[in-house]
């Protein structure tokens, strides 16, 4: 038998993104997903087919209702099949329009100076690229157009294709590849300043490096 996933309740719409994913998850690993987008049997199905369809409309519907908090279920139990209650849910948090999502892509400027808690260029690139998808799921080409236009001219020109008719774009696949690169960089100057940053506070305590370990520097011979 399957393992049911654990799933936090839904409390607002902050958290409706992975509840969602999470619900269809459980309900197709519990093998009652269909009813969300199949109809049920027609009045002249078998017997057999009426019941299971009712069987597992029920459990579909309990799972939903069953992953919801205490503050948002008494919004929604009203509804007696799960694609009532599925659709419910969604209408009132499901709001993420793509023109809204365009309008975030269009506002989205990358942060690299690290400050403010700022995160990494990565995560940076990816949330542009997510909003500009969801933006424009049937024009990737625009997408990224627009976002090499975002990118630093640095990382633009490394990421630069030539295009059949003799244009130049950015290729995004490309940029993630020059982005994951400056990440390692970044990593990697970071460790070494902190390795700096080490042996200049052991040496402030009088202690140095000698060659069967370490030394005081104010011992006696």
């Amino acid at each position: 038998m399957a393992l049911v996933p654990s799933i936090m309740p839904l409390s607002g719409d902050v958290s409706y993104l992975r509840w969602k994913e999470s619900m269809l998850l459980l309900l197709n690993t519990a093998g009652v997903a269909h009813v969300l987008s199949e109809d049920p049997p027609p009045p002249g199905a078998s017997p057999e087919a009426a019941r299971k369809w009712a069987r597992d409309d029920a459990v579909c519907r309990g799972h939903i209702l069953a992953a919801l908090s205490d503050a948002v279920f008494p919004n929604y139990v009203r509804h007696g099949t799960g694609r009532a209650a599925w659709r419910a849910v969604a209408r009132t948090y499901d709001v993420g329009a793509p023109s809204v999502s365009w309008r975030r892509f269009t506002e989205f400027e990358f942060r690299l100076d690290g400050g403010g808690g700022a995160p990494s260029f990565l995560e940076q690139l990816a949330h542009a690229e997510a909003l500009g998808v969801a933006g424009q799921p049937s024009r990737r080409d625009l997408v990224d157009q627009a976002l090499g236009q975002k990118l630093q001219p640095d990382v633009a020109s490394r990421a630069a294709v030539v295009l059949g008719d003799g244009s130049v774009s950015v290729s995004v696949d490309k940029a993630w590849e020059v982005a994951r690169i400056r990440e390692r960089n970044r990593i990697s100057e970071e460790d070494e300043l902190n390795v700096q940053a080490a042996m200049a506070e052991d040496e402030e305590k009088g202690w140095v490096a000698g060659t069967s370990g370490y030394g005081s520097r104010n011992s006696r011979a």
